[in-house]
C-alpha cells in the first residue's frame, strides 16, 4: 500500500473511531490495509478497553436537562475527573443523550451506555457512565420546566430538577405567571431538597418511625404521657414535612408562605386549576 493512501486511510480510522493515530496505524497493519477489518479490531479494542476501565470510579460529570415541547427530561452522566466532564466532547455526548431522552428514544441505561458512551470511553480514556434519566410527558395542558445549577459557566452543572405542572386550559399554561411558578418551584427543589410532592407520597412507616423517636426523646425529657401525641403532631409537621414535602417547605419567594399557597395564588390569579403533578431533583453523586 502507498504511504499517501495508509496515511489517508490512518486518518479516516482516526476521524470515524476517535481512536489514536499509533493505534489506527497498528490496527490497520494487522488488518493488512483492509479498511473494513481495521474499524472491527478498532471497535473490539474499543470495547476491552472500555471493559477494563468500566471498574474505576466515576465521580465527576454533568447533571443536563433538555425540554422539547410538552415532554423533558433530565439526565445524569458521569466522569472521573472534572477535566474530562468539561470537555467539548464530553459535553457534546451528554446534549446527545438528553435530546434523545426528551424525545422518548432513550429506552434503558443500558442501551444509552452501549451505544453512546462506550465509544467516548475508548476515545477519551477514562471511564463514563449514563447513571439514570427521567422523562415526564404531558397528558393535558401544563408545563413541564427545567433548570441546571452552575456557579461558573465553564464547569458543567452539578445539579438540577424537572418539574411538571398541569393547569385546567391551554392559557394557564402558556401565561408567565405558571412560567415564573415553574421557575420559584426549581430553585426551590435545587435549593432544599425535599423527597417528596406532598404529605400522601411519605411512606407510613417513616412517620411511625419519627413519631417513636420523637415519642422517645419527649419522655426522656419528662413531658406528660398526656401532651405528647399533640407535642408529636406539631413536630412531624414542622420537622418533617416542611423539610421533605415540596408543596409544605416554606416558599423561597418570602421565606415564610408554604409553597402551596403561591401555586394556589397563582391558580386564583388565573382563574385555574394549577397542580404540581411531579418534580425530580438529581444531584451528582447521589
Amino acid at each position: 500500500m502507498a504511504i499517501a493512501d495508509s496515511t489517508s486511510l490512518i486518518k479516516d480510522l482516526r476521524e470515524k473511531t476517535g481512536a489514536g493515530m499509533m493505534d489506527c496505524k497498528r490496527a490497520l497493519d494487522e488488518a493488512k490495509g483492509n479498511y473494513e477489518e481495521a474499524l472491527v479490531i478498532l471497535r473490539k479494542k474499543g470495547m476491552a478497553d472500555a471493559a477494563k476501565k468500566s471498574s474505576r470510579v466515576t465521580k465527576e460529570g454533568a447533571v443536563a436537562f433538555k425540554v422539547d415541547g410538552k415532554a423533558g427530561a433530565i439526565v445524569e452522566l458521569n466522569s472521573e475527573t472534572d477535566f474530562v466532564a468539561k470537555g467539548a466532547d464530553f459535553q457534546a455526548m451528554v446534549k446527545t443523550v438528553v435530546e434523545k431522552a426528551a424525545a422518548g428514544t432513550l429506552k434503558s441505561v443500558e442501551a444509552a451506555n452501549e451505544e453512546f458512551v462506550k465509544p467516548m470511553v475508548g476515545k477519551l480514556g477514562e471511564n463514563m457512565a449514563l447513571r439514570r434519566f427521567d422523562r415526564f410527558e404531558l397528558k393535558g395542558p401544563g408545563l413541564i420546566a427545567g433548570y441546571a445549577h452552575q456557579t461558573d459557566l465553564a464547569v458543567p452543572a452539578k445539579k438540577g430538577a424537572l418539574v411538571e405542572i398541569t393547569t385546567s386550559t391551554e392559557e394557564a399554561a402558556k401565561s408567565p405567571e405558571v412560567a415564573e411558578l415553574a421557575k420559584e418551584l426549581l430553585l426551590q427543589i435545587v435549593g432544599f431538597s425535599p423527597k417528596y410532592l406532598n404529605r400522601s407520597e411519605v411512606p407510613a412507616a417513616d412517620i411511625e418511625k419519627e413519631k417513636e423517636i420523637h415519642t422517645e426523646i419527649l419522655r426522656k425529657e419528662g413531658k406528660p404521657e398526656a401532651s405528647i401525641p399533640k407535642i408529636i403532631e406539631g413536630k412531624i409537621n414542622k420537622l418533617f414535612y416542611q423539610q421533605w414535602c415540596l408543596l409544605d417547605q416554606i416558599s423561597v419567594r418570602d421565606n415564610k408562605t408554604p409553597v402551596t399557597e403561591f401555586v394556589k395564588a397563582a391558580g386564583a390569579k388565573l382563574g385555574a386549576t394549577i397542580t404540581v403533578t411531579r418534580f425530580v431533583r438529581y444531584q451528582l453523586g447521589e
